[in-house]
């Protein structure tokens, strides 16, 4: 054989065992990445059970005292009712573990949602009257002017997205300026996703805080307006949970309009 052909043979070899050098060295490091995804997803649940038992314990060993605690300052109130000292002293006592019950229930109702997901194809019209049946005392209350029609259909989990609306519709009403509340719920069909929007005519959200409000416990206005600080939260933990995304557009002066996609 030629030598100038044994030695491109020889090059040859050489090289497809350099490039097969290469390659096992990829595969190996494609196997490590995936474990390490592997190890970190599963790190990742352990963590998330974790807190769901360390809720569910705090539910289970607080609610009892605090029941306990409620119901011996209301009896001392209703005996003493003529007392009006005493009504200074049990009243806050009653404000207070009242607060701590709702901060517990919603603790749980947000570790619960976005899991165990039911979903079905359902129009978001229904889902949306449902969320109207559980804010209709503050509907009623504050006389607001709720507007929608022809929401898609979507695959979703009804109870969930029932939260959703629930807790959007209650922050519109919530938060609103010296008009009546008028709020319009919306939806436009993009390429892979429903966009839903629901636009208010509220006091608004300054642009600084369109992320912040998503965190939980994240109150603009302190104790001025009931609640907890964790219905944006949910929203996004369940929109998120779905495939989806949710967002504000606002400029802190002429309402909000919050936004969240549902996949198609």
């Amino acid at each position: 054989m030629d030598e100038s052909l044994e030695e491109q043979l020889a090059e040859a070899r050489r090289q497809s065992e350099e490039l097969k050098k290469t390659l096992d060295n990829c595969l190996d490091a494609r196997k490590i990445t995936e474990r390490e995804a592997e190890i970190n997803a599963e790190k990742a649940q352990s963590a998330i059970e974790e807190m769901q038992h360390f809720i569910y314990a705090v539910n289970h060993d607080l609610r009892q005292p605090l029941r306990s605690i409620l119901t011996n300052a209301q009896l001392l109130e209703r005996r003493r009712s003529d007392d009006s000292e005493l009504k200074e002293y049990t009243s806050p006592i009653i404000e207070g573990a009242t607060e701590i019950n709702t901060l517990i229930e919603s603790l749980v109702s947000f570790s619960r949602v976005g899991s165990l997901q039911r979903r079905s194809l359902i129009k978001l019209d229904i889902v949306l009257q449902l969320a109207l049946l559980k804010v209709q005392k503050l509907v009623k209350e504050s006389q607001a002017q709720i507007r929608f029609k022809n929401l898609p259909e979507a695959e979703v989990d009804e109870s969930q997205f029932t939260q959703v609306f629930e807790h959007l519709l209650s922050n519109s009403i919530k938060y609103r300026g010296e008009e009546t509340p008028n709020i319009e719920v919306s939806a436009q069909e993009d390429t892979d996703a429903y966009k839903i929007s629901v636009r208010d005519n509220g006091v608004g959200i300054k642009p600084d805080y369109h992320q912040a409000v998503f965190a939980p416990f994240k109150r603009l206005h302190g104790k001025d307006i009931p609640g907890v600080g964790l219905g944006l939260s949910i929203c996004k933990k369940i929109v998120t949970a779905h495939g989806g995304k949710i967002w504000v557009e606002s400029d802190g002066q002429k309402g909000s309009t919050f936004h969240f996609t549902v996949p198609v």
